[in-house]
């Protein structure tokens, strides 16, 4: 029971430290607006760079909530356009996957059993960002679809007055902020504030893993996975209780692995739900600066989840089937599996060296 109280306290203090970076990601972004401007056009100039840089960070972060925040928070203080936020966010889509995804190759190369199972987990996570990013990259690049969502969603909030009164609530909450910003630059304000993000978002999936890390909590889990409604709900609750798509899935490998999980449960629902979940972590960071541009950016990170959910939901069945194809395949392939998982991670990782080397 002691435990379970220190779990609690532990999740709150979390969440405490969570904001608490925003407003220091915010703060100090904002006293070098600037520079900060020029250094982030220099390598992210437009809607490809800005996808494959949501891509590796997210990666490099191993959150995409912790990604999306910063970009959040950059929006807030007017250091990162809008089109190229929104651009971010659709790449750290795709790179929350990497982590789960190289947790199940490194299963493979340690000889662990049920590994179709495993890739039926992380290919569907894989496969559906990937096509969501498919979907989603044309319509921005030759529409604007995505910026013309935050653009509208920012009309909207800045009609809501309570939402200038938040970060007053939190500036007095985190009377601190400003005092070590008189003794450190701003840049290194971003850099302790980013890394207090993740470690805070690293606090909340601990202590909210502890707390429901129960035997009787995973049965339910397991139960849910015979029904596709019971999966979405399952990801969709989980992951606002443990704001990280990238746990929420990994947490599923060794279910997998074990046996568990086959490859007939119903991955793709939870995880639609999961990434729905994930928004609302990145919702309090927009909320914390308390500007309707930030509501807007955050706008299209649920609509992306939304809307991707409501295409694949009908093809369930197919995609499915598809997905328990390929995974017998790379779980029999080592070779194919070092090929994907190179190329995985080389695409975007050339695609913003070549941005960095045209600066």
């Amino acid at each position: 029971m002691g435990s379970k109280y220190w779990n609690v306290l532990g999740s709150l203090a979390a969440l405490y430290f969570f904001i608490s970076a925003i407003m220091l990601i915010k703060d100090s972004a904002s006293m070098m607006a600037t520079a900060l401007t020029e250094g982030i056009v220099l390598i992210i100039r437009d809607t490809t760079s800005a996808v494959f840089a949501g891509w590796i960070g997210t990666a490099l972060v191993h959150s995409s909530g912790a990604f999306d925040s910063i970009v959040v928070a950059f929006v807030s203080s007017g250091a990162m356009p809008i089109n190229l936020a929104v651009s971010s966010i659709l790449g750290a889509e795709l790179g929350t996957t990497v982590t789960p995804f190289l947790i199940s190759v490194l299963n493979q190369v340690r000889g662990k059993k049920n590994q179709s199972a495993a890739f039926n987990v992380t290919l569907t996570h894989v496969l559906y960002n990937l096509f969501c990013l498919m979907i989603f990259f044309p319509a921005e690049l030759f529409f604007g679809f995505l910026t013309l969502i935050a653009l509208q969603g920012s009309n909207i909030f800045v009609k809501a007055p309570w939402l200038n009164a938040i970060p007053d609530v939190l500036e007095v909450a985190t009377p601190w902020v400003p005092v070590v910003l008189k003794y450190i630059p701003p840049w290194l304000g971003i850099i302790a504030g980013a890394g207090m993000l993740v470690l805070a978002l690293g606090g909340v999936e601990k202590y909210m893993t502890e707390i429901f890390n129960m035997p009787r909590s995973w049965n339910l889990i397991r139960a849910t996975f015979q029904k596709p409604l019971r999966s979405f709900l399952a990801g969709f609750l989980f992951t606002m209780l443990i704001p990280s798509t990238t746990v929420m899935v990994s947490l599923l490998i060794p279910l997998a692995t074990s046996g568990v999980l086959s490859a007939d449960y119903y991955i793709l629902p939870y995880i639609l739900g999961a990434n729905i979940g994930t928004v609302f972590d990145v919702m309090v960071a927009a909320m914390a600066t308390g500007d309707p541009v930030a509501m807007g950016v955050w706008l299209v990170h649920l609509s992306i989840n939304v809307i991707g959910a409501l295409i694949f939901l009908p093809l369930m069945k197919p995609f499915s089937k598809m997905i328990r194809v390929t995974s017998d395949k790379v779980a029999a392939s080592p070779k194919l599996t070092l090929v994907i998982t190179v190329v995985f991670h080389l695409i975007p990782a050339s695609i913003i060296l070549y941005y960095f080397l045209r600066t």
